[in-house]
């Protein structure tokens, strides 16, 4: 891999030879060789025990075996090559000749030629081209014209206002089943039938299953019904976003519209900083009203902002590391999300994000987290009063947000009694109409305010099982791949991000907003697709 010039810089300047003299002195220490001893001693413990092997070994895949299920697929993949050689000339031919190209191509000189003088364009224009391919990912191949579409429709529609939420979400469903179509016929205009099918599509199709299965016993069907479709046109986004992208240039593609609409984000919550919006007296305890300033841009609550920066931060430290080229100006939007992160005021996504990128040092740079542990004591100690007694207040039942939260889980438990095999139903308005008849007095809520009690609530004990599955086949093989040093630094980011909101689950229902949704499972999907590429080359 290349060089980051900033590398060169560290290490010459006075602060970068005092930090390397200080990692050596801790490293030869007593203290330091214990920890490392007994860090490596758990990490041996971990993966000979059962669950460590569980993690580590390699499922089945489809396509894998010689079972009734195994020989259907590899049938159907045969049928699929076969009719792609044969509609596949006429299908180019369409493409080539369609109104569509024509428009697209005039529309691109247009815009390319008018963006073409700009600074700012000269500057991130070709980024992706400049990252640097992981030594082990299997393939360095032309990116898909669908990858760019799929980061522009990632990247601008988050920021319709959430009083369009509607909208937003209706051109979501829209584009990604367009996209998936054109997807399709693309692959046999080109000929190319390598369909990827990761780890995590069949518990995921699974989940779908039981998402239709609550929506027909729902107590409002025709709620669940429009729920139904937004899951499934997020399983359909997993999928596609993890056949698409390949390798780190195809992420960083995918990645790039996101982080720029993540940047004109930071610029509306920053605006809202100087002239504050109308908020809910509850966002903020009372005795911190008028300390604590919250922003949520176009997302219309705090803590959704906050799931979407805590959810998009690490990937851009990734993408970050592995553009040693242009690593000056990405730094820019990196900076500016977390500010964004912190002017939200959420004390769960402030912990969600310190630890995701916390467990993507002790993922790649575990010889750092000496410096990691000093940091995090350092911004402690240097916090502003308002914003350590906020987070404090996390850990406290006297705050009243933490009581809230805890009078909704008795609520909600007290309804699982009742409806724990099928649950009430996919989506909000089912759970509010079984939630009002058990909740307590004053704690009304349009969600469990807790992932694993939402999907119980909504969708039974098989809904939670399922969800467990896929989430913890989403996750593995990008932890697995990850920590391996010839693996990209995307990668590794990845699963760290997802655990993050994860985390911020256990005290919110981060998947509420279909906003955050979307972006949960396109970007697990990164992480499949550069996962399975890794495993692909490590292979042969």
């Amino acid at each position: 891999m290349v060089r980051s010039p900033l590398l060169d810089v560290w290490e010459t300047s006075l602060v970068g030879r005092l930090a390397a003299w200080f990692l050596g002195v801790w490293e030869a220490s007593l203290t330091g060789r214990a920890l490392a001893a007994l860090g490596a001693f758990c990490a041996r413990v971990f993966a000979g025990s059962l669950i460590g092997r569980f993690w580590y070994s390699d499922w089945p895949r489809s396509g894998d075996g010689d079972g009734p299920v195994s020989r259907a697929l590899r049938g159907l993949r045969r049928l699929a090559e076969a009719v792609g050689r044969a509609a596949g000339p006429w299908l180019r031919g369409l493409w080539e000749t369609s109104l569509l190209v024509a428009l697209g191509g005039r529309v691109a000189r247009a815009v390319g030629g008018l963006l073409a003088g700009s600074h700012l364009w000269r500057l991130f224009w070709g980024y992706a081209d400049d990252v640097v391919p992981a030594p082990g990912e299997a393939e360095d191949r032309p990116t898909s014209p669908v990858v760019y579409l799929l980061g522009l429709l990632l990247g601008l529609l988050p920021l319709v206002p959430h009083t369009l939420s509607g909208l937003s979400t209706a051109a979501m469903i829209a584009g990604v089943w367009s996209l998936a179509g054109l997807a399709v016929l693309v692959r046999f205009a080109r000929g190319e039938f390598d369909w990827r099918a990761p780890s995590a599509l069949l518990p995921l199709s699974f989940l779908l299953l039981v998402v239709g299965a609550a929506a027909v016993q729902s107590l409002a069907p025709a709620a669940s019904f429009r729920n139904l479709i937004i899951w499934l046109t997020a399983g359909l986004l997993f999928w596609l976003v993890a056949d698409q992208v390949r390798t780190s240039r195809d992420a960083a593609a995918l990645l790039g519209p996101v982080l720029a609409g993540a940047m004109l984000m930071t610029l509306w919550a920053v605006y809202q900083v100087f002239r504050p919006p109308q908020v809910e007296e509850s966002w903020v305890d009372p005795e911190q009203a008028g300390q604590v300033i919250r922003v949520f841009a176009s997302m219309g609550n705090p803590n959704y902002l906050a799931e979407y920066m805590t959810l998009l931060l690490p990937p851009a430290v990734g993408l970050w590391l592995q553009n040693p080229r242009r690593q000056l100006p990405l730094a820019l939007p990196v900076a500016m999300m977390g500010l964004t992160l912190l002017l939200t005021g959420s004390r769960g996504g402030w912990l969600a994000t310190a630890g995701a990128l916390g467990l993507f040092v002790l993922l790649r740079f575990r010889r750092w987290t000496v410096f990691l542990a000093l940091g995090g004591l350092a911004l402690l100690l240097a916090a502003p009063d308002a914003i350590l007694t906020r987070l404090l207040s996390a850990f406290s039942l006297a705050d009243t947000s933490n009581q809230y939260r805890v009078n909704i889980w008795i609520g909600v438990l007290a309804m699982l009694r009742e409806h724990w095999v099928l649950g009430v139903g996919a989506g909000a308005e089912a759970f509010a109409k079984g939630y009002q008849a058990f909740m307590l007095s004053e704690a009304r809520a349009a969600h469990a305010h807790n992932v694993p009690l939402e999907i119980f609530a909504e969708m039974g004990i098989l809904g939670l099982i399922a969800a467990v599955w896929a989430l913890l086949a989403a996750l593995r093989r990008p932890f697995v791949v990850g920590a391996d040093r010839q693996s990209s630094y995307i990668l590794a980011a990845v699963p760290c991000a997802l655990t993050g909101l994860l985390v911020h689950g256990l005290v919110d229902y981060v998947w509420y907003n279909p906003k955050i949704l979307f972006a949960f499972w396109a970007l697990a999907g990164l992480g499949a697709g550069l996962a399975a590429g890794h495993r692909k080359e490590r292979a042969t």
